[in-house]
């Protein structure tokens, strides 16, 4: 006979949920008792990651699933852990990436009689009637840990459900006497709780697809994650070098095309939407803005996708005369199973591409007085090898960044999916637990940076050896505001003023917070003639084991002096 927290811990080995993500609390004492026993006994448990931020802890358990599609656990304090995890339930949900979150109940009991009764003041203000509803609109299963003999069941469930397409993040909670409690082993076997999966077309859809792709003479790819699955990104270019169709990525979340391949037309989302006559959406929420742009008078749309009507979301419509719930990567293989190798109209198709791709690359960089947005990224690409993953968090660059990278490789570029700003950071963790051999390089913005907790995440990061290369654009503030006000009131006030008070932050030294969790080696770019060789050597400090922050002085966004 075990606890119910020591049973879920030892059901971990079978599942492959290898960390723990945890910021442990007085909810807690049956898993830290767990932890010690196991610990103790030198049998198989998992890694345990003390996290000093929640933030930290979901994001990296984010990361680590956004490459291996393996849910980990992570393990908050009741309501108020459940709230520190702030953004980053959002991005998971957002990103549809499987995760289990744990979190512990005020015990109910007050007389003593059980183990684990309420013995602390704080049980009282923490017992908060709805813990769920935090987060309950953000997740695809809540539920109490009501009777401890279920605790095997609950997981599985809860793992089965976090797996399965759309996948996403579940809630379990459970009051301290019921993790206490001993069970006996159960006769659940992991292999009656499979992910359910999604199958392709129908025979004749998919011919019908195939037929108006070979009939289109400017026919495009709009996506966003096709790239969770990297298999589906070698079946996407051979059907597009087959047929001739033109690759549109837009935010994307994972490397879902290749860059350097002369079908890629653009990673702006707005643009070649209107000029094509058949628009195939695939694995993406906003193929474009209806307020910027709209498809061409009689142009073919269909939409194919794990989650095409989006019931996550609140209102949400593009127009498409079919739409399939389907396995993108099971779609691509059955065109490609129908296609000729040479699809009729290819060439013209493809001068048609050439003629479009010929203007969509973003400019070489132009010298000014200070680093631009372009010059770095740039400088990054210099970096980039076959073992090179970017996790990526600059959003006032979204466009621009993955335009100039370009990179080639399936697997090799990630993003958080959600607007919870300081994932990257924290993924960055998660990625390099799931790649240990990978140079891990987040892109962050100064405003991210600090979003990012960083005086948790670079204290996890030296602490579970998972160095990686953070190199911030500092443009001293918070640059998508100003846009946002920009693209409203281009004539108002704030910009005549240059009053828009985004200048937090300005003039910290924000690799210095990294460098006091004694877990980051800082470094900081002013001048251009610096700024390759300082990348060069921050990138070697991580080879050697050793996180590196180095903050780079990119043009400003405003010089207001905040009062």
């Amino acid at each position: 006979m075990t606890s119910a927290a020591q049973q879920l811990l030892e059901l971990c080995d079978r599942l492959d949920i290898k960390y723990v993500f945890s910021n442990l609390g007085s909810d807690h004492p049956a898993f830290i008792e767990a932890f010690a026993r196991m610990h103790a006994a030198g049998g198989p448990m998992p890694r345990i990651i003390i996290c000093p931020h929640e933030m930290t802890a979901l994001s990296a358990a984010h990361g680590y699933a956004m490459i291996t599609r393996q849910p980990q656990i992570t393990l908050v304090h009741v309501d108020v852990g459940t709230q520190n995890l702030g953004g980053s339930v959002h991005n998971a949900a957002r990103a549809r990436v499987p995760a289990i979150i744990l979190a512990g109940l005020s015990p109910v009991t007050d007389d003593g009689t059980r183990v684990a009764s309420r013995n602390e003041f704080i049980h009282y203000t923490q017992d908060t009637p709805r813990q769920h509803e935090i987060v309950g609109q953000y997740m695809k299963w809540s539920y109490e840990l009501r009777a401890a003999e279920m605790v095997d069941d609950v997981l599985l469930r809860a793992r089965q459900i976090a797996s399965s397409m759309p996948e996403g993040p579940v809630y379990i909670t459970g009051a301290r006497e019921i993790w206490e409690e001993p069970v006996a082993a159960s006769p659940e076997r992991s292999a009656d709780w499979p992910r359910a999966t999604l199958g392709g077309l129908s025979e004749a859809a998919v011919a019908e697809l195939y037929q108006a792709l070979c009939g289109a003479q400017r026919p495009i790819v709009v996506t966003t994650y096709l790239g969770r699955q990297p298999q589906a990104v070698a079946r996407l270019v051979e059907l597009s070098e087959r047929i001739g169709i033109g690759i549109c990525q837009v935010s994307p979340q994972y490397h879902n095309f290749p860059g350097n391949h002369p079908h890629q037309l653009t990673y702006r989302r707005n643009k070649v939407i209107d000029q094509a006559d058949l628009i195939l959406m695939i694995d993406v929420d906003v193929p474009w803005m209806p307020s910027k742009v709209r498809p061409a008078a009689g142009a073919q749309l269909f939409h194919i996708d794990m989650d095409p009507t989006k019931d996550r979301l609140g209102y949400w419509h593009f127009p498409a005369q079919r739409a399939y719930q389907a396995d993108s990567l099971i779609v691509l293989e059955q065109l490609l199973a129908i296609s000729a190798s040479v699809a009729p109209g290819r060439d013209a198709r493809k001068a048609w591409i050439a003629s479009v791709s010929a203007g969509s690359h973003s400019a070489p960089a132009q010298r000014g007085d200070a680093i631009s947005a372009e010059e770095l990224t740039e400088a990054v690409r210099e970096l980039v090898t076959e073992r090179t993953i970017i996790v990526f968090e600059e959003p006032s660059s979204t466009e621009l960044i993955p335009d100039i990278l370009r990179l080639g490789a399936p697997g090799s570029y990630f993003s958080s999916g959600g607007a919870g700003l300081g994932w990257g950071i924290n993924a960055a963790i998660g990625a390099k637990l799931a790649r240990p051999q990978a140079d891990v390089i987040a892109l962050v913005g100064d405003g991210c940076f600090l979003f990012g907790v960083p005086s948790s995440a670079y204290w996890v990061a030296g602490t579970y050896g998972a160095p990686h290369l953070t190199i911030i654009y500092n443009n001293g503030g918070w640059h998508s505001p100003r846009l946002s006000t920009l693209w409203v009131h281009p004539d108002g006030p704030a910009e005549r003023n240059d009053t828009y008070w985004v200048t937090a932050g300005a003039g910290a030294r924000l690799p210095d917070i990294a460098a006091a969790t004694g877990g980051a080696d800082p470094f900081y770019v002013t001048r251009r003639e610096h700024l390759n060789e300082t990348l060069q050597r921050a990138l070697q400090t991580v080879r050697g084991g050793r996180s590196a922050v180095v903050d780079v002085a990119i043009s400003r966004i405003s010089r207001q002096v905040l009062e």
